[in-house]
């Protein structure tokens, strides 16, 4: 009896063996045996034996054959079934992958480790067919190349020698390509030696196609040859669908998330814009308003979605906006106006209207679209643009107004001081050249105001008498302020100066003033303004922002109008901000007065409360006057002199007076009209003068120009330069370019006896 632990078994080879044995035997039975047996006789008897024996002997190795082919079919059976389960096996958890995937290359990368780890092949990869120029396999993803393998590699999808393997033939076929023996197969002829050093023996190249175009290939290398059966090969062609799909679905989820993501903005965008946007249907029903809409016309979304655009034209004022929507979406045409749009609170705006057609993809016009503005703010700031320019133009008349009126004036005014001194006092002729004289003193002061108002641009700073330019102010103002506002004023005595832009004084005064009686405009008032010299010290000055102690003077303007909220009295400075409603005012007014009182080192205050009118503080820095009386000229009104003084002036009626006048103070005096004949006359004798005193508005040669060209002769001369043109007006001389070109003194026409001999005097007191 056989042990289990024996080492013979009882196996087909054995079994055919065993048979074999018996058949011999059979064949070699013993005579005597067969005899005993059978009747029949020996040779028959033998030869039945042998052909027994024989049968017995091939039977066996027949049958051991038949079973060694079913064991060997059977072990292929089971190594198919294997390898089918491993590729079901790796398959599933690929599709479980692929269920789980949020990121593309992740689940590419996942995809691919599933393959090498459950699948049991050497690497797998996936390339991304790319439409540059070679139109090469970029590998994206890939496991199981720890060796390198994919980082030189050079896979193409064109029809060349690195396309023409079964990655490009699937890629350019749409078709799976495998190679069951790498060392056999001529299309891996570029990349055989290196894959057989790194251990692959078979591939299989499977396309990746999504809406009908192959983007990419999913390939799997094994180091067994002939690794890829029917049966296995369906499941991985499979699994790679699934992976197309599946890239296919994030590249659709992550284009969806995009356009939601834009769209979003886009809504966000349309939300938060400050143009107002209406959209309608075909019927003129309005869809959608976004939020600025109802800060423009004063409907709330509520109020205007669902209804026909034909229905919100209540007003009269607003009737012919919402007509020229009606006419826009009946005939289909686009529409570009401008409107007067009347709010319900009955503020006005101007509002720019862009209406258009939306249309479909295939151009049908589905929607129609509405783009309103307002521009109100802009149409007002062109006005005040326009303004500009119109003063600039006045200010270019009105300086070169001045210069021929200030010619005209200086020969009046001269001629008749010259008159008046030799007429005896009681005469009658006395008393009419006063009236003459103090006609042309007038209109000197008027020719100053029209020069002061017109002027733009930040002048020289110079001492400023505040009061002064309060009654300027008020002159002007109370033509245009109705008879119910009543004007008050007050300075007090001794009042000093401020080292200020006259016209920005004048700027405060006028605007304080405006807004004042715009606060009381309705029912009528009484608008106070006042001018007082303050003394503030550490303690007084802490309460203002950015004040020191020391001399201030106030200006007080105050109203007996409305008054104000705290809540608008935080906001009053603030720029563009107004309670004047959209045509009252632009809001920049006392934000401009805040600038130039800071500019000024000084400070601005308000107190005001509902019901009880308001009152304005400007603080400026003061310079007492009776310090500078002390610094200033001397007492003596008409000093006299004996030097010699070329006079030159293009107009003979100046040049005439200015002779006579200095030639009655002692001066010895050379008059030219023109300044060429007075360049050639210096140029003969330059020693000849102690004095140039010339005029700016020439023909030929300006007076700067004559200046340089004396001073290239002789620097040392004093020179008087006089123009008839305001200190900012165009074509004016500033102080810098006055000290720049030497001359002594810069005066402005018309200038009285007293002023031109202390000026003169003062010039060449400096020479000597």
């Amino acid at each position: 009896m056989l042990r289990k632990d024996s080492q013979w078994r009882l196996s087909p080879l054995n079994i055919s063996l065993l048979y074999t044995l018996i058949g011999v035997l059979w064949i070699l039975l013993p005579n005597q045996f067969l005899s005993v047996m059978s009747n029949e006789p020996k040779v028959f008897r033998r030869l039945e034996n042998l052909n027994q024996g024989l049968f017995i002997i091939v039977t066996a190795w027949a049958l051991h054959f038949f079973i060694c082919h079913s064991e060997a079919a059977v072990r292929r059976r089971q190594e198919s079934l294997r390898r089918v389960n491993r590729a079901l096996k790796a398959f599933t958890e690929c599709n479980h992958t692929l269920i789980r995937a949020a990121d593309e290359l992740e689940m590419m990368n996942r995809i691919c480790e599933t393959i090498v780890k459950i699948g049991g092949y050497r690497l797998a990869w996936v390339g991304i067919a790319e439409n540059d120029e070679g139109k090469t396999v970029h590998p994206v993803a890939q496991y199981g190349d720890e060796g390198g393998y994919l980082e030189t590699l050079k896979v193409s999808w064109d029809d060349t020698e690195n396309g023409r393997g079964p990655t490009g033939m699937a890629i350019r076929t749409a078709m799976t390509s495998v190679a069951q023996h790498i060392l056999t197969d001529p299309r891996w002829e570029p990349w055989r030696d290196r894959a057989l050093r790194y251990g692959f023996a078979s591939a299989i190249s499977l396309p990746l196609i999504s809406d009908g175009q192959v983007f990419g290939a999913l390939v799997i290398l094994s180091g067994e040859p002939g690794a890829f059966d029917r049966d296995e090969m369906k499941l991985l062609e499979e699994l790679a669908e699934n992976l197309s799909f599946g890239v296919t679905t994030l590249r659709m989820n992550t284009e969806r998330k995009k356009a939601e993501k834009e769209k979003k903005l886009l809504a966000s965008v349309v939300e938060q814009a400050m143009e107002g946007i209406i959209l309608f249907d075909s019927d003129g029903t309005i869809q959608y308003v976004n939020p600025a809409v109802e800060r423009i016309t004063g409907y709330a979304p509520s109020e205007m979605i669902g209804q026909n655009s034909r229905a919100l034209g209540g007003e009269e004022q607003n009737r012919e906006f919402y007509e020229a929507i009606w006419n826009t979406l009946f005939r289909g045409e686009g529409r570009t106006c401008n409107y007067i749009y009347n709010v319900k609170d009955n503020s006005l705006y101007e509002i720019d209207s862009t209406i258009w057609a939306v249309s479909d993809i295939p151009g049908n016009v589905s929607n129609y679209a509405a783009l309103i503005r307002d521009v109100t703010r802009e149409v007002q700031l062109e006005r005040q643009l326009r303004l500009a320019q119109k003063m600039e133009a006045i200010a270019t008349l009105a300086g070169g107004i001045a210069h021929d009126f200030n010619n005209n004036l200086a020969a009046i005014i001269t001629c008749t001081e010259m008159a008046r001194d030799d007429v005896p006092e009681g005469s009658p002729v006395r008393e009419l050249l006063d009236v003459v004289l103090k006609a042309g003193y007038r209109g000197r002061n008027l020719v100053k105001q029209i020069l002061t108002i017109s002027c733009q641009g930040e002048q020289e700073r110079q001492l400023v008498q505040v009061e002064l330019i309060v009654e300027e102010c008020l002159k002007l103002l109370r033509a245009s302020f109705p008879a119910s506002i009543e004007i008050r004023q007050h300075f007090s005595d001794r009042l000093g100066v401020v080292l200020a832009d006259p016209t920005q004084i004048h700027q405060i005064i006028v605007n304080l003033c405006t807004n004042a009686a715009y606060a009381v405009r309705e029912k009528g008032g009484v608008l106070e303004i006042s001018v007082a010299n303050v003394d503030l010290d550490a303690d007084a000055a802490s309460d203002f922002q950015d004040l020191q102690a020391g001399n201030y003077l106030r200006l007080t303007v105050k109203d007996t109008g409305h008054g104000m909220t705290p809540e608008v009295m935080e906001r009053i400075f603030d720029p563009f901000f107004t309670t004047k409603g959209k045509s009252g005012g632009t809001g920049l007014g006392l934000s401009v007065i805040h600038g130039i009182v800071k500019n000024h080192g000084g400070a601005i205050t308000v107190d005001s409360k509902p019901g009880e009118g308001a009152t304005f503080h400007v603080y400026l820095p003061r310079i007492d006057s009776s310090r500078e009386v002390a610094k200033g000229e001397s007492p003596i009104l008409a000093p006299k002199g004996s030097e010699r003084i070329l006079f030159v002036d293009d107009e003979e009626d100046v040049a005439f007076a200015g002779q006579k006048m200095l030639e009655r103070f002692g001066y010895e005096v050379v008059v030219k009209n023109g300044s060429q004949e007075a360049l050639e006359l210096f140029r003969d004798d330059p020693n000849r003068f102690d004095l140039v005193f010339t005029d700016q508005t020439m023909p030929g040669m300006t007076g700067t120009e004559l200046i340089k060209e004396i001073h290239c002769i002789r620097p040392d001369i004093p020179v008087i330069l006089c123009t008839g043109l305001g200190p900012a007006a165009s074509g004016a001389i500033s102080q810098e370019e006055k000290k720049t070109m030497g001359i002594r003194e810069l005066v402005l026409k018309p200038l009285d006896q007293s002023e031109m001999a202390r000026i003169i005097r003062r010039v060449l007191d400096k020479k000597q």
